[in-house]
């Protein structure tokens, strides 16, 4: 087979169906008809060689010549759209893009929430998508599917994606916290106050939790009598009762008023809790990319400014 007797646009179709395992999400994806789809798919099949989706049980799944195809077709329509149809510059008062960043829910109310304000005027037609963290944020970013992912550096696992560039964007501490009226408001978090009171933990669904681990490392006991599987919901779940959590301080005191809590100086030693944004290096260069990590960088500095975020 030589490249002549490709046909290159047959590889945006392939990349939607390494997506998607799917003929009728990448179709969905490619605003095309299911027909349609299925008939490229029938092409690539006679050109590679390869089955590329095999029926398994109710679903599809890639044949392993499709799953090593993954990375190096996204890595070629990345460099196609970088260097040939995405413009040299990059107008934020005209321009429609979308960029995708994947974050936590408390990263989203701290930073994000601003950034959204920030931008709002300068770039109007600019729309920003936020997931949340998962497991597969790392294939996120090779292939394409996330622009930004903030995440707490002892997440990463960054070394296993050598092509990534990162800056730092928030440093926060935690703290403890309690309804307004509980008995020990006013009082500092020692390790006596969280073993005699009911426990309030965050259980993320990626099962790591930083607050937990310092936690598990002091050795404190504690009687966990409830959980919760995001940040943004621990302050409101303590009001009228007797729980204890431990929270982000500007979380918290963002929040505070609203969610009727009080924030507890803690004499326990927390780590710092530092974020950091990461993205794909082939989009160091790309003008719209970069304008987005400007106004990042610059929505951190100004909520580090902030007295009612700051630590």
């Amino acid at each position: 087979m030589k490249l002549g007797q490709v046909d290159l646009n047959l590889l945006v179709v392939l990349d939607a169906l390494l997506r998607e395992q799917n003929v009728t999400r990448a179709a969905e994806r490619l605003h095309m008809t299911q027909p349609a789809t299925s008939t490229a798919l029938s092409r690539l099949r006679r050109v590679l060689g390869d089955p590329l989706l095999i029926k398994q049980g109710r679903h599809m799944r890639l044949t392993p010549r499709a799953e090593s195809l993954i990375e190096p077709v996204r890595d070629v329509l990345a460099t196609i759209e970088q260097t040939i149809v995405r413009p040299t510059e990059f107008d934020p008062a005209s321009n429609r893009r979308v960029f995708t960043l994947c974050a936590s829910d408390y990263i989203g109310v701290v930073l994000i929430r601003p950034l959204l304000g920030r931008i709002a005027s300068l770039a109007p037609d600019i729309r920003l998508n936020l997931t949340s963290i998962h497991e597969r944020y790392l294939n996120a970013l090779r292939r394409d599917e996330v622009d930004l992912a903030i995440l707490p550096d002892r997440l990463t696992g960054i070394d296993r994606l050598i092509e990534c560039s990162s800056i730092p964007v928030l440093s926060d501490r935690f703290v403890g916290a309690v309804w307004a009226e509980h008995p020990c408001a006013g009082e500092r978090l020692s390790a006596e106050l969280l073993s005699e009171y009911p426990y309030l933990a965050y259980e993320p669904p990626a099962g790591y939790s930083v607050i937990e681990e310092d936690l598990e490392q002091t050795g404190i006991p504690r009687r966990v009598e409830a959980t919760v599987t995001n940040f943004t919901l621990l302050p409101f779940m303590l009001a009228r009762t007797q729980l204890v959590t431990v929270v982000p301080e500007r979380l918290g005191r963002r929040v505070a008023a609203a969610a009727e809590i009080t924030l507890l100086e803690p004499d326990i030693e927390f780590r710092p809790l530092r974020q950091s944004a990461y993205w794909h290096s082939r989009h160091d260069a790309d003008p719209g990319h970069r304008w987005l990590r400007e106004q990042l960088l610059s929505t951190a500095h100004s909520e580090a400014l902030d007295p009612a975020s700051t630590n």
